[in-house]
């Protein structure tokens, strides 16, 4: 179920609600660990980013015009962490009486380690924005509140799905299977013990010889 929070961005008095004018085309946000890859594969240290890729669609009818986002972050609490206004940059005309607009980029630094230094920030796990068109003296928006859903720290900082960690809980979980075939082995093991068990029923017919005593 999705929770909207109380404290999400709010809707810019006299916006135009205008899907013709301004409408978002990809969209995507995510969690990484910024440091990048040592020699042995391994982060080279920990620098936690929240980061949010838009791409926009706007109608070109002056070459004088302005697209932005209003954004929040929000903590596993669903507590503002940050908010502000981002810009998006022109990329290309989009062919169809539009240009394309994006912004890509960190909305947010967390925890972090690198060489001897550390800092904490606050764990983000929501990223919500609205979107807007300034052309002509008019604001216009898709009307739309968008929010995004992030990995918590820890996921990031060690992955459930991590190969190193998933291979040896496979051996692990493949320790108790032979186990279990090897007590086929503890029981071909105790079929020697089997006999000796017949050994001990045949000195039980060693006393039945003493009712043949009792006789004489």
């Amino acid at each position: 179920m999705v929770v909207i929070p109380l404290q999400s961005v709010a809707y810019r008095d006299g916006a135009v609600p205008r899907p013709d004018m301004v409408s978002v085309l990809e969209e995507a946000a995510r969690k990484e660990n910024a440091r990048s890859p040592g020699p042995t594969g391994d982060a080279a240290g920990l620098e936690l980013e929240t980061k949010l890729s838009v791409q926009a669609w706007v109608r070109n009818v002056d070459p004088a015009k302005n697209t932005w986002l209003d954004l929040h972050v929000f903590d596993e609490n669903d507590q503002l962490i940050r908010g502000e206004t981002l810009a998006l940059e022109y990329r290309k005309a989009a062919g169809d009486d539009g240009d394309i607009y994006a912004f890509e980029g960190s909305v947010h630094r967390g925890t972090g380690a690198v060489g001897g230094a550390a800092w904490f920030g606050p764990d983000a796990r929501k990223v919500q924005y609205r979107l807007y068109y300034e052309v002509n003296g008019t604001v216009f928006s898709d009307g739309l509140l968008r929010q995004h859903e992030v990995l918590a720290d820890g996921e990031v900082i060690n992955p459930p799905a991590n190969g190193r960690a998933a291979k040896p809980a496979a051996s692990k979980a493949a320790s108790p299977k032979p186990a279990e075939a090897g007590s086929s082995k503890t029981a071909s093991a105790k079929a020697p013990k089997a006999p000796k068990a017949p050994k001990a029923a045949a000195s039980a017919k060693a006393p039945a010889a003493r009712p043949t005593r009792r006789p004489r």
